[in-house]
């Protein structure tokens, strides 16, 4: 009996320096995942796996890195093995969810955010993580409910109002959508983006000459982009501005000739085409 206990005993200062060993390797490969040392990340984790099946940092930060490479199914393995030892913790659901989002397994991915949101309720990143996988589901109101969370959480954010602009232009709300982008502006004046979706917004609101600015100031920004050229023409046709439309719908059409179509379409575009096609000039 008593020689049991001492190959017990000496089996567990083994395993303890093991582990020991094991809290390095489980730091080196932390250090590389951060660094974006993928390869490396694996190799170490893996050794320090090898000493401790039980390291839920080891296996999180192995999945990390195995999505980072494109090893999906290895790293859910990971991940599901993480969360087997240590249900409790919001990361690993959280990285559960995203990669099952990014598999296009949208029901899957919610139930690991919405468990990462009840265990971490206050968590912004958690709630906003949640917001997009509604919002790409098509899920708009449940998206603007996450958003409108995290900006109690996180007021004025720029980000935030921005992305719940876009699901309240998404649910055909279009005057919160507004509201939000202008937040978004007013913090970041050089957002070519909320410009131009605040002009979207206040097009379908049939508010064109407000529009004409946010859409000039996106193409100030992003000179060749060819839908906000395309709806500054549709701006300038429906105040029947025909002299600033016919060079702004060429535009459009000279950076993305598929907009012909789109122009086709349009009533208040489509004898802009015809003058073009006439080669008579706006008057």
């Amino acid at each position: 009996m008593g020689r049991m206990v001492r190959r017990a005993g000496r089996f567990g200062a083994w395993r303890d320096r093991l582990r020991r060993g094991d809290r390095g390797a489980t730091r080196r490969g932390l250090d590389h995942l951060a660094a974006g040392r993928h390869a490396e990340t694996i190799v170490e984790l893996t050794a320090a796996l090898a000493a401790d099946p039980l390291d839920t940092a080891a296996l999180h930060g192995r999945a990390r890195a195995m999505i980072a490479s494109g090893r999906a199914a290895e790293a859910l393995a990971d991940l599901d093995r993480a969360l087997a030892l240590a249900p409790d913790d919001p990361e690993p659901h959280r990285t559960r969810g995203l990669l099952r989002r990014k598999l296009g397994r949208a029901d899957g991915a919610l139930a690991d955010l919405d468990r990462a949101v009840a265990l971490a309720p206050t968590s912004v990143v958690y709630l906003t993580d949640r917001a997009m996988t509604h919002r790409l589901a098509g899920r708009f109101d449940a998206a603007i409910a996450d958003y409108t969370r995290a900006l109690a959480l996180a007021p004025g954010d720029p980000d935030l109002h921005h992305a719940r602009g876009i699901c309240h232009r998404k649910a055909g709300d279009e005057a919160a959508a507004v509201a939000d982008l202008a937040a978004t502006i007013a913090r970041n004046p050089r957002d070519a983006y909320a410009h131009y979706n605040r002009g979207l917004a206040l097009l379908a609101l049939d508010r064109p000459a407000e529009a004409i600015p946010d859409l000039a100031q996106t193409i100030a920004f992003n000179p060749v982009y060819a839908q906000a050229h395309y709806h500054l023409a549709l701006a300038h046709a429906a105040l029947d501005d025909r002299a600033a439309a016919r060079p702004a719908l060429d535009r459009a059409l000279a950076l993305d000739p598929a907009l012909r179509a789109t122009a086709g379409r349009e009533p208040r575009l489509a004898s802009y085409l015809e003058d073009q096609d006439n080669g008579s000039n706006p008057g």
